[in-house]
């Protein structure tokens, strides 16, 4: 119960803060590109959209982006963006949260229509149906970036780098263009918890975008999308894909007559390794018998992770051991009598929602809320994945 006490504590700390919250994350630049204002939460509605305009032009549906974006808008379905309204959020807007469902959606489904849509769910006893979710369903999707007031803003032309107000003539009075777009700034409007949010040992407890400011990213010019959307791509691949994660990290395995080392090195990630409380990583060995079973009692473990609690008093952080930019973790086996050992890299994604928000809710919850935590918790659990294993043979 803790636990929920001090996610509803933190959620209602960001209803308080109002619409004023982001509106330091995107500022106007040079092109005359967003107005400060652009992330200010909540998103005010749409309105209504020119009578002349056809029906797809109107709409804010991800599907009639996607008649004419029909590249972005299948990569955006692959991605954790269009499953932002997760059945685990979902089972929780629908108890803890059914009061003020936008405190969460302002980053999951941010636009105005869409809390809209999931209050008359909420409402109709039917929140945990995707049908009467309406939009909301739609989770982040493109209208959430890219329409403010009916008014499409996108990066510069890819070809020309040209900004500016490209022809209202054409479809959906055209596209302004900005370089706000391809900065970090416009990410960390969802992945960086302000200091007015509080901190937790003096850290927010999402502290992405600072994290990168202080990486040799940065000083590059590496920005958040050249990497979680390089080329463009509406992909935003992170911790739960395998391939992401292995890209950013150096593994290596020095051996000597003694011991064997296990050593990952954050060679490539942009932040912390991992960036967030939610993610837990494992480096794991374990030396192997001559019929290549693991020894009992030989397996040693070194865990990567900002490990937080919620308790009476507020969040506490037991431990952070993640990797900054180009720091290293190592973990040693001695050999004793083996000849063989394996070692290998966990990673668990979902974590903390698995072993702690969802094992809570799970023993607390009943009907439709229990089943959707339920279904989150499966998929938590099937998150898991293995990088790096290898057998290394003690040197003769």
């Amino acid at each position: 119960m803790a636990l929920r006490r001090g996610l509803l504590a933190l959620a209602l700390g960001l209803l308080v803060l109002g619409s004023g919250v982001f509106t330091d994350a995107v500022q106007a630049s040079g092109d005359d590109g967003l107005a400060a204002d652009y992330w200010s939460r909540p998103l005010a509605p749409q309105g209504d959209a020119p009578r002349k305009w056809s029906e797809s032009e109107r709409s804010l549906a991800p599907e009639s982006c996607g008649e004419c974006h029909e590249k972005q808008f299948q990569e955006w379905k692959s991605s954790l963006h269009a499953k932002a309204f997760s059945p685990g959020l979902v089972g929780q807007l629908m108890t803890s949260f059914s009061g003020s469902p936008e405190i969460c959606m302002r980053c999951h489904a941010p636009l105005a229509e869409q809390i809209k849509a999931f209050k008359e769910a909420l409402a109709a006893k039917q929140g945990q149906n995707p049908k009467a979710q309406g939009l909301a369903a739609k989770g982040n999707s493109c209208a959430g970036c890219h329409v403010r007031n009916h008014v499409r803003f996108g990066p510069p032309k890819s070809d020309t780098g040209e900004t500016g107000q490209s022809d209202p003539e054409g479809p959906h009075g055209g596209v302004l263009r900005t370089a706000d777009f391809e900065k970090s700034e416009f990410c960390g409007a969802c992945h960086q918890f302000p200091p007015s949010w509080g901190a937790v040992n003096g850290k927010p407890l999402e502290n992405t975008h600072n994290e990168w400011k202080a990486s040799p990213q940065a000083k590059k010019g590496i920005s958040c999308q050249s990497c979680h959307m390089p080329k463009r791509k509406h992909l935003w691949r992170g911790i739960h894909d395998p391939k992401m994660v292995k890209s950013g990290l150096t593994a290596s395995f020095p051996l000597d007559a003694d011991k064997a080392r296990f050593q990952l090195t954050n060679t490539g990630v942009g932040h912390a390794f991992p960036t967030y409380v939610t993610p837990k990583v494992v480096m794991r060995a374990v030396a192997l018998g001559g019929d290549g079973r693991p020894i009992k009692g030989t397996e040693v473990t070194y865990v990567i992770q900002r490990s937080v609690d919620s308790t009476q008093q507020g969040w506490v952080e037991n431990f952070d051991t993640r990797l900054f930019p180009g720091q290293s973790a190592t973990l040693d086996l001695v050999w004793g009598k083996a000849r063989k050992a394996r070692m290998w890299l966990e990673v668990f994604p979902d974590d903390f929602y698995d072993h702690k928000v969802y094992d809570d809710l799970l023993n607390s919850l009943g009907g439709e809320a229990r089943k959707l935590i339920a279904k989150a918790d499966a998929e938590a659990q099937k998150s898991r994945f293995i990088l790096f294993e290898t057998e290394v043979r003690r040197p003769e």
